[in-house]
């Protein structure tokens, strides 16, 4: 299990002004706020030994004005009002072509033909038809429901933010905004949320979204796995407990694996950064993100 020791993570990187204390210990780095920022977001790395582990943090403060948070589709609908409702993008493109200063990989989701007529897997590559498994909405417009109840991060026009479960055709609330599907609410009230999943207890790259009591300060994970001399990636409840860790009161597990990514733009460069090591060597085409932009 995860030890919540912070005397056992070694200090390996981080960035920005804190906006508020954490449980865990912060260095300094190279790495630069957007231009013009004095706080909004807050960027954090950890690593830890036996075994490998490998954590980026970004904790965003919904409460400055500066700051707005979407969630964005990969590419344009290939099919109309066919089962598919966007095309795979890595999450650095959709990040590049929406002005986004962070991001990080959305919802699990499904792909047209990931296998080829041979059988042979052809993988989740950039332009296949897809679609995610839970709601979408960007700029409160629902562009994809569920066929079965799903927890979903929602952000209403007060951007405040909560974890709720939204069922096939809704309800959704009146004032959401942005709606991003995820697989287990694993964090609820502070406390574990366990589930009987067969994936539960195996070690996978994960990427999470976390909320604070207020739902004004959110904190978005990528945990690195399958790179054993690297990091090995982590069971669920070792991810509950790196959450509760990082302060938060809720949490909602997203898409991982090979998808697990974060992005980050340099203020110096201007350019945007992979922070994480991601599992497949390259980035996964996804569906959807989840995008910050500091004005």
């Amino acid at each position: 299990m995860w030890n919540s020791n912070p005397g056992r993570w070694r200090k390996a990187l981080t960035t920005l002004p804190l906006l508020l204390l954490g449980l865990l210990p912060a260095c300094s780095t190279t790495l630069e706020l957007p231009t013009g920022t004095n706080g909004p977001i807050t960027y954090q790395h950890f690593t830890r030994h036996n075994p490998n582990q490998a954590i980026y943090v970004a904790r965003v403060n919904l409460a400055d004005p500066r700051v707005a948070v979407r969630v964005s589709p990969g590419g344009p609908d290939p099919d109309g009002a066919g089962p598919w409702v966007t095309t795979l993008l890595p999450t650095s493109e959709i990040a590049e072509r929406d002005h986004f200063d962070l991001a990080v990989n959305g919802d699990f989701f499904e792909a047209e033909n990931t296998k080829d007529i041979e059988g042979k897997k052809t993988g989740y590559i950039r332009g296949k038809a897809a679609a995610p498994v839970g709601p979408a909405m960007t700029e409160g417009k629902l562009w994809h429901s569920s066929r079965t109840l799903r927890p979903v991060l929602e952000i209403t026009a007060m951007k405040v933010a909560k974890l709720v479960e939204i069922g096939p055709n809704g309800p959704v609330d009146a004032g959401a905004m942005e709606i991003i599907g995820g697989g287990q609410i694993i964090l609820r009230l502070g406390e574990p949320v366990l589930s009987k999943a067969k994936f539960t207890n195996q070690r996978h790259p994960r990427t999470a979204v976390g909320l604070d009591k207020t739902g004004t300060l959110l904190t978005l994970v990528v945990v690195d796995g399958r790179q054993p001399k690297h990091a090995v990636g982590m069971t669920l409840p070792e991810l509950t407990a790196v959450m509760r860790e990082l302060g938060c009161d809720s949490a909602l597990n997203l898409d991982g694996g090979g998808s697990s990514t974060m992005v980050y733009r340099n203020s110096r460069t201007g350019r945007l950064k992979i922070m994480n090591s991601p599992s497949d060597t390259k980035e996964r085409a996804v569906a959807d993100v989840l995008g910050v932009t500091v004005k």
